[in-house]
């Protein structure tokens, strides 16, 4: 597979992950990652990662080490991923738990919400604000094209990131009131617009669904991709939700959330709002191939009367 951006290197690396190609997987991390420096933090902790599933705990321990001598760190709860579970335990782990929390306390001390915003030539025709995904963030430009892409069609469009610290450069919207009180503040800044689409990725796709249904946003549309979203948290929503919300919803068969998504999208239909719901198939968690190409047509389609 020829690896054209860090998309297809994550999907690559996801797939030999799959395999239980470890070793596969980090020679391919070893072969490109220079050519993507921004994703640094990630690339450290991947092969930390892949390096315990090959080769155990000595194996995923140097890299974590790795990342600390960069000056890099981790939130808590990407330590507990299930890879890295041959180091609970370890002493030798320890030093490294403090040293990274220590840092994080430091980063997360000063993180404040970020939100970046692009204009089309001439006249809006609505707002797009954008919300990345857990451990993501829009600090690198391959983040930020796939949704800045509307401005060409017309759309102002505002991204929205997280003061919730998971890494450098990552973040995450874990503590959903405090995401909502930041993306509700952004919208009040950036003032009304007819229509307001609110979008995302993941998680950040999760909240935005969240706060169109129970109107926490002034908006009534959303466009969701791969959304992390539990049935039982979202299906009650539906029944008091305004009448005139819409969704379009982008999820590949291959997604562990596929089916939940699916059924979510068939419960907005019975409760007599309109989604749309684009299967990809093959495709993982992950944005399908083309996304940005094809956004301005999902958003005529999501605001095109019914």
């Amino acid at each position: 597979m020829a690896i054209r951006d860090f998309s297809d290197l994550q999907r690559e690396v996801f797939r030999l992950y799959n395999q239980g190609a470890y070793r596969e997987a980090l020679a391919l991390i070893d072969r490109e990652a220079g050519r993507f420096p921004d994703y640094a933090p990630t690339f450290y902790f991947w092969r930390a990662c892949l390096a315990c599933r090959a080769d155990g705990a000595d194996a995923g321990l140097r890299w974590l080490q790795a990342a600390a001598e960069e000056g890099l760190w981790y939130h808590e709860r990407m330590l507990n991923d299930p890879d890295l579970a041959p180091l609970r335990g370890d002493p030798r782990f320890e030093p490294l738990l403090k040293l990274f929390r220590e840092r994080w306390e430091a980063a997360q001390a000063v993180a404040r919400p970020v939100l970046r915003t692009y204009e089309p030539e001439g006249e809006p025709q609505g707002l797009l604000v954008a919300l990345h995904g857990a451990s993501s963030g829009f600090e690198q430009e391959e983040e930020r094209a796939r949704w800045t892409a509307a401005t060409a069609a017309g759309w102002r469009v505002a991204l929205a990131q997280s003061s919730q610290v998971w890494g450098p450069g990552l973040y995450s919207w874990r503590d959903r009131d405090r995401a909502l009180a930041e993306v509700r503040a952004h919208l009040d800044s950036l003032g009304p617009h007819d229509p307001t689409v609110m979008a995302g990725f993941s998680m950040g796709a999760a909240v935005a669904m969240f706060g169109v249904l129970t109107g926490a946003f002034p908006a009534t549309r959303f466009l969701a991709v791969a959304p992390a979203i539990r049935l039982e948290t979202f299906r009650p929503l539906l029944a008091e939700a305004r009448r005139d919300v819409r969704g379009y919803i982008l999820i590949g068969d291959g997604d562990w959330m596929f089916k939940e998504v699916q059924e979510f999208a068939s419960a907005m239909r019975d409760a007599g709002l309109a989604c749309e719901l684009e299967v990809h198939p093959g495709l993982g968690h992950d944005f399908p191939t083309g996304f940005a190409a094809d956004l301005p047509r999902r958003l005529a389609v999501l605001n095109s009367p019914r």
